[in-house]
């Protein structure tokens, strides 16, 4: 069972500005100063902002590897994940630019043996999301190769017909790859290489070829944990098997990342017909209209300029690349861990960039952070983090309800929703994968793949499986949604895992180590939760103390330690 993760993030709607990169004497320091502080809250990473031509900050921040005390530095290599895909794009359109190919040809030009559910999808719909096919058909580190790939990429279902809608799929993305191959005659990276990075002036970018050490590499950290470096995962004499191949995975710099950004921008690599191509906003990615995808970059227009970006990760680091052209406004932040998103970051130094980022008072953190109890005698953890986000986590199954619930639930509804998620869990443990591959739509076989991986990283990161309980349910009605949030208990530790159902689909999958609640500051000492339409007050009077606005009322926890 893969871990499904949000992979485009809708960059906050108040974030409605024209940046006006005004290169002043202190906003270099201003960014760096936001960045040291988001490090002492446990971020790790690199990031770049460059505006107008200037780089504005490239710097590393903690450390690259924990155990071995390697702090970060610009020069630091990491994933670029999902961002991966942009440079697939860039690929088709340098091909297309020199006359071997175009973007309206048929998959069945390139593969003759492609079904007739599959033949007729084009080229322009791989790059847009909008072919049908599934999200992913199995783990990034099982190495198929391209024959391997395609054969399962056309004995899959399609989730929906050629063109009817955006469907985020790693699998389009890897069969553009493999397009790449077998029109170029060259080996995908070697492709890239030749015709884009290295007329870019990037030599630290690939997956083999730049001749990356393994400890030239950030190493990942899952849940505190070390996962490693995409180096100590297995790979094919040539790079990644193709379920990561060409849809993510490439290895590379913040200062290397900002040389494309400049050659796009330039036009060093591609004509600007091509780069036009790649950042029109082809497909909605929603019916809400929010954001369109391009080929290989989500395109959103904010305050009346025109933003490009993309984000990319896999459960242990993640990256965000995001420019804005009219202004030539470029970041790139990187983390090797997945208690800190770079999406989250790189909104922050937006903030910054814009005058805009409005901040709690000095030392409000300090003086709140730590542990509060409710009158119940449940307790939980408060945190504010560099962001000025508030959280709160715990493991007390009533104090979390009443943190995530909206107050419409009713119990027959939340006890069918748990009913059906624990049977679904519990099938996939004893063989029968049925129950998952309806909820997912696709196949028993990709679901009793999808499955055994999703246990054997579980077991692996957590010990023999133990038992699965309900945690809390509670419904989302304005969307349409029930949120089943299960506790998966491990020999070692538990894991907590969240499953988003509308109706009988299953939505999406998401995994956090301790159950955790966000709430953005909003005014004073008081932060909000527009998700549930929960607020908190934060009180110095006396003794630190919070007061939670929950659906059945008011509610006073005090700190009880630090």
């Amino acid at each position: 069972m893969t871990k499904k993760a949000t992979t485009l993030l809708l960059f906050s709607m108040f974030l409605v500005f024209a940046v006006q990169a005004q290169t002043t004497g202190d906003l270099p320091t201003q960014l760096d100063t936001y960045l040291q502080k988001a490090a002492r809250n446990g971020w790790s990473g690199s990031a770049l902002v460059a505006s107008e031509g200037q780089i504005l900050i490239e710097k590393g921040y903690g450390m690259a590897d924990r155990e071995a005390q390697k702090p970060q530095t610009a020069e630091t290599v990491f994933s670029v994940g999902s961002i991966t895909k942009q440079f697939t794009a860039a690929a088709i359109m340098k091909l297309e630019a020199m006359g071997k190919l175009s973007v309206e040809d048929l998959l069945s030009k390139y593969f003759p043996e492609a079904p007739e559910d599959k033949a007729a999808i084009t080229l322009h719909q791989l790059l847009t999301h909008s072919a049908g096919f599934p999200p992913a058909l199995g783990d990034d580190y099982e190495n198929l190769n391209a024959d391997q790939f395609a054969k399962l990429a056309f004995g899959s279902e399609l989730v929906n017909a050629p063109g009817q809608e955006h469907l985020y799929s790693n699998v389009g993305y890897s069969l553009l790859g493999i397009i790449v191959e077998k029109v170029s005659g060259m080996g995908y990276e070697a492709f890239l290489r030749e015709h884009l990075w290295l007329p870019a002036g990037m030599t630290r970018t690939g997956y083999l070829l730049s001749g990356f050490r393994k400890e030239e590499l950030a190493v990942g950290y899952r849940n505190g944990e070390r996962w490693g470096t995409a180096l100590d995962r297995p790979w094919l004499s040539d790079g990644p098997g193709w379920h990561l191949r060409a849809n993510g995975g490439v290895l590379s710099t913040v200062g290397d990342m900002h040389r494309w950004y400049k050659a796009l921008k330039d036009n060093t690599v591609l004509p600007k017909s091509a780069t036009d191509k790649m950042f029109e906003p082809h497909i909605a990615e929603g019916p809400a209209e929010l954001s369109f995808y391009g080929y290989g970059w989500v395109v959103q227009d904010i305050g009346g300029q025109r933003m490009i970006w993309h984000n990319g990760g896999n459960g242990v680091y993640n990256a965000n690349m995001s420019f804005m052209p009219e202004t030539d406004l470029c970041i790139v932040v990187s983390s090797n861990s997945n208690n800190k998103i770079s999406d989250d970051i790189a909104m922050r130094l937006m903030e910054i960039l814009a005058g805009d980022a409005s901040t709690l008072e000095e030392g409000v953190a300090e003086r709140f952070n730590g542990e509060y109890r409710l009158p119940s005698g449940a307790t939980f953890q408060l945190h504010i983090d560099e962001n000025d986000r508030l959280r709160i986590k715990t493991t007390d199954k009533e104090a979390y309800r009443s943190l995530v619930a909206e107050g419409t639930e009713k119990a027959e509804e939340t006890q069918l929703v748990a009913k059906r998620t624990l049977t679904m869990l519990e099938n996939t443990r004893k063989g029968r994968y049925e129950l998952f591959a309806e909820a997912n739509g696709i196949s028993p076989e990709e679901a009793e793949n999808q499955a055994k991986i999703f246990w054997e990283e579980e077991e692996a990161n957590f010990g023999k499986f133990q038992s699965a309980e309900e945690f809390c349910v509670v419904s989302r009605k304005e969307r349409g949604l029930m949120l089943a949030f299960i506790k998966l208990q491990f020999e070692k530790k538990d894991d907590y895992a969240m499953f988003v159902w509308e109706g009988e689909a299953l939505a999406d999958i998401r995994f956090m180590e301790t159950p955790d609640k966000e709430f953005e500051h909003f005014e004073g000492m008081a932060f909000h939760a527009p998700s549930n339409d929960l607020t908190i007050v934060l009180s110095g009077k006396g003794k630190p103390s919070a007061i939670l606005h929950l659906p059945e009322g008011e509610v006073k926890a005090k700190r009880v330690r630090d």
